[in-house]
């Protein structure tokens, strides 16, 4: 792996998301995300065992939150010290204790000892991963962490159906008088994830535009890619209420695999 250039994706990515860790929730409608996360842990636990559990890429903790509010043991993992300092004051204001971890989840094997029932990376998180050996990493410090028969869940956007259908607007928000519009432009086998900002004062505006370079992964391509690092029992879904996948319709592709 080309260092610099690792070093130098790795900046990119922490800027993006510390420049909107304060705003994050706002941006992805907090409130209704945790709904669906709380089923999607309810499903999940009721499926496997989870004592111990890793949220790697957690953001703003949402989904370590809510497995550390079923009762599993949770460490949440991201790059980015600014969105773990929202994770942190999200989790004291639930009442729950999680133990925060600032890492790429490629070095995730290098930071925890213990095995643990679960590693979830969700939130679209997994498209950060630009090349195949930052995948590999990825996978094999997950499987790493996992205790034999321990359970993986890998979260990301239908983009299957992104690409086909030239979607470009990934959601529009806003908050008092900020609004947020995410959209995509696409690259040669990648896109742009990019957040417009704009600001209102009365009838005038401003704007800013940030963004920053995600691979959209498919089902097979990841099925394959689990395979490789041994894992098995490979399953798609097509929302966090497990329902089925379908390539051509479904918003989100879940995959559930075991070691």
């Amino acid at each position: 792996m080309d260092t610099a250039s690792a070093m130098q994706r790795r900046k990119a990515t922490m800027t993006f998301y510390d420049e909107f860790a304060a705003e994050y929730d706002d941006i992805t409608a907090h409130d209704r995300r945790a709904v669906a996360a709380a089923e999607f842990v309810r499903q999940f636990t009721g499926r496997y065992v989870v004592r111990l559990a890793v949220d790697v890429a957690c953001g703003t903790g949402l989904y370590a939150v809510a497995l550390a509010k079923a009762g599993a043991e949770t460490v949440g993992v991201d790059v980015s010290a600014k969105m773990l300092q929202q994770a942190r004051a999200g989790a004291e204001e639930a009442g729950v204790s999680v133990r925060w971890i600032e890492s790429l989840m490629q070095n995730l094997a290098g930071r925890l000892s213990a095995k643990h029932d679960a590693v979830v990376c969700m939130g679209n998180s997994l498209p950060h991963l630009l090349r195949d050996d930052d995948l590999d990493a990825a996978l094999s410090a997950f499987r790493s962490v996992l205790s034999p028969g321990g359970v993986l869940a890998i979260h990301i956007l239908n983009y299957e159906r992104i690409l086909a259908e030239g979607e470009r607007v990934v959601g529009v928000s806003r908050r008092g008088d900020r609004q947020y519009v995410r959209f995509y432009d696409f690259l040669e086998g990648l896109v742009r994830f990019n957040v417009l900002r704009i600001e209102w004062c009365g009838e005038q505006c401003s704007h800013s535009l940030h963004g920053t370079i995600l691979r959209p992964y498919e089902r097979d391509e990841l099925r394959d890619a689990l395979g490789r690092h041994g894992f098995g029992d490979v399953a798609a879904y097509g929302d966090l209420r497990f329902s089925e996948f379908d390539r051509a319709g479904s918003d989100s592709l879940l995959m559930l695999a075991t070691t």
